[in-house]
């Protein structure tokens, strides 16, 4: 009778009710989230990650909503010890905050919804994060994996998949001086970088792969220690 009645309430109701979820523990957390832009650079080195964007369905919508997400984090700076929040930066993935419709992964099922495709961005700022060895404050993986081996434009297990008001992505910069990212979209490409006032000794990141009759499990290691463990559906 629960889950027939979860079914019942209005999604808008659902939203409202994982936001107010999401104030109230805010509330009582003693985070500070990054809020501060600048165009004047926060330091000269700089650590980089590039990804390929693959054409499909969906690509210009797709190239269009990661702009919008470029533009809304581009120059945010995170001094030491704050939180970088993917939804806080970046808002309502709707028409009225100009993101187009393109593909999206919901509940084991592909579906197009507004801001579809930019869990690529937000995917990309995770791995970055695992590489510059920052502490992953919230992150949540893909539950299917769509793609194959040659399809592919990061690994396996280096996703961070982003539902607005349910899933978000949050960082914190542990390091003992501020970061702050520098985006750039092209219509192939999509680079992030971590602009910072000393070097940022990157970490190696590895993933293992242990396939089962209904999918794949994926570990990952940081500098060869097992950092966590995650499980994948094959379609």
């Amino acid at each position: 009778m629960k889950k027939i009645a979860r079914r019942l309430i209005p999604y808008s109701l659902k939203l409202q009710y994982r936001l107010l979820q999401r104030y109230f523990d805010d509330q009582k957390s003693s985070l500070i989230y990054s809020k501060t832009f600048s165009e004047n650079s926060v330091g000269e080195f700089e650590t980089e990650i590039k990804q390929v964007i693959r054409k499909g369905d969906f690509h210009e919508n797709k190239i269009h909503n990661l702009k919008i997400v470029a533009d809304k984090i581009n120059h945010l700076i995170i001094q030491p010890d704050e939180v970088f929040s993917f939804w806080k930066t970046v808002g309502k993935p709707d028409a009225k905050n100009n993101f187009k419709q393109g593909r999206n992964l919901i509940k084991n099922k592909i579906s197009n919804e507004f801001g579809g495709g930019i869990c690529q961005f937000s995917s990309i700022i995770y791995f970055l994060a695992l590489q510059s060895d920052l502490k992953i404050i919230e992150r949540h993986p893909h539950s299917i994996d769509i793609y194959k081996e040659d399809e592919r434009f990061t690994p396996l297990g280096s996703d961070s998949t982003v539902v607005f008001g349910y899933k978000d992505l949050q960082i914190q910069n542990t390091l003992p001086f501020p970061i702050q990212f520098e985006t750039i979209v092209k219509d192939n490409e999509l680079c992030l970088k971590l602009i910072s006032p000393q070097k940022i000794n990157t970490q190696k990141i590895t993933f293992n792969y242990t396939k089962v009759e209904n999918g794949v499990w994926v570990e990952t290691f940081l500098n060869d220690e097992s950092l966590l463990k995650n499980f994948y559906i094959r379609l």
